[in-house]
């Protein structure tokens, strides 16, 4: 069995919100999933966060631009994950946010092929965004 890859750089947003609660550190991996809050749907209601791994901790959230893709890549399939490691220090855009390297990883080549297309076709629509995208790796899968 195989593991499908697929990685592109972006940012996490809302770190003026969460900069009190959470120092970035270079290389920490952090966990994207749904954020099921009220308040948190009122502005997107496909919103993922970030998560410190550690102690499950909500630390900021993908840009609007991608929640959609990512929510759908995460609920396609129960194994599905998104991680993101820091890879720069905070900077000032519209507001805070923190540059990291994204890393999607699926079972299915199928569901990993079109999620490389849309990041790849995001790419092309949001260029302001600054985004590169690695190409499809398979990898054995590791029990």
């Amino acid at each position: 069995m195989f593991v499908y890859e697929v990685e592109f750089s972006s940012v996490i947003r809302g770190h003026d919100v969460y900069k009190a609660a959470w120092s970035p550190i270079i290389g920490e991996s952090l966990a994207c999933r749904k954020d099921d809050r009220k308040e948190a749907k009122e502005h997107d209601e496909y919103v993922v966060g970030t998560y410190l791994e550690a102690d499950n901790k909500l630390v900021g959230h993908v840009p609007m631009e991608l929640s959609f893709l990512i929510f759908t890549f995460l609920k396609a399939r129960h194994e599905n994950k998104v991680q993101v490691k820091v890879t720069g220090s905070r900077r000032l855009e519209n507001r805070l946010v923190v540059p990291g390297s994204f890393l999607a990883r699926t079972t299915s080549r199928a569901i990993a092929t079109k999620f490389e297309e849309e990041i790849i076709r995001l790419k092309e629509i949001c260029t302001h965004m600054g985004r590169t995208v690695e190409k499809l790796r398979r990898r054995p899968l590791c029990l």
